[in-house]
């Protein structure tokens, strides 16, 4: 199972954002203005072990780039766990091949994380906490004396529902400079089982959420077929939207 590909299946399963216009528009534009320091992107060096049924274990070192966001002024930052954590999408499922049906077992050491500034400086960082049943891992600067940071105003927060229209903030990668990325978009599923999770018309992966009244709503996760499910060509990972009081939740277990 390759990085890029869960990212890849997590695009194009996401429908298309919408076009903006009038009010919802407005309040884009400012909220991009206000918070688009609040979207940055960290790298990381991980090692994975992936074994397959009895063959020999592999390992492999790879550095990626994944995207957060910033949830208090001590650089708190909120990424989805199967991002940092890429074996996770993988252990323990079953992969059918030509010898027959192998079961996997995946690991993923974090070797070593990075924040990546608005001035191209990578600030070393440590995660802090893991929630692996919402796809979140906490991350915060080793050393945050005189670094600034723009959170998001997780304060200011509204629940989901359907077809609210919304403004998802992203930012482009190092190919293009990393720059603010705005879409707009709507609710079009609700889910509440096993717990809630909004499906919306945008990619969000990672990235804050808000309403058209500029409120925060969640943030973008990903959640992935049961293990128990043979895997063909990946995981099954779907694009949700986790509701801002669970990302709130989690946050406060993140010392």
């Amino acid at each position: 199972m390759k990085f890029r590909t869960l990212l890849l299946t997590a695009l194009i399963a996401s429908p298309f954002a919408a076009a903006a216009t009038g009010p919802l528009k407005e309040t884009a534009l400012a909220l991009s203005a206000s918070n688009k320091e609040s979207i940055v992107q960290l790298s990381a060096t991980v090692e994975i072990e992936i074994t397959a049924g009895e063959m020999p274990t592999k390992k492999e070192e790879k550095k990626l780039e994944v995207i957060g966001t910033v949830l208090n002024k001590d650089g708190l930052i909120v990424v989805p766990l199967s991002t940092l954590d890429v074996a996770s999408a993988v252990d323990g499922r079953t992969v059918n091949t030509q010898a027959g049906p192998l079961k996997l077992a995946a690991k993923c050491n974090t070797k070593e994380v990075k924040i990546i500034m608005a001035d191209g400086t990578e600030v070393p960082a440590k995660v802090v906490f893991k929630d692996a049943d919402l796809d979140l891992a906490f991350v915060r600067p080793e050393k945050p004396e005189g670094l600034t940071f723009v959170p998001v105003d997780t304060a200011n927060n509204a629940p989901l529902g359907m077809l609210h229209d919304l403004v998802v903030l992203g930012r482009l990668g190092k190919d293009l400079n990393r720059e603010p990325v705005i879409m707009t978009a709507e609710v079009i599923a609700m889910i509440t089982k096993p717990r809630t999770f909004a499906r919306i018309g945008a990619p969000c992966l990672g990235l804050p959420v808000f309403n058209s009244e500029g409120k925060f709503v969640g943030i973008g996760i990903n959640r992935f077929s049961p293990k128990s499910d043979e895997m063909t060509t990946g995981a099954g990972a779907t694009n949700v939207v986790l509701p801002a009081e669970d990302v709130i939740e989690a946050a406060a277990q993140a010392k």
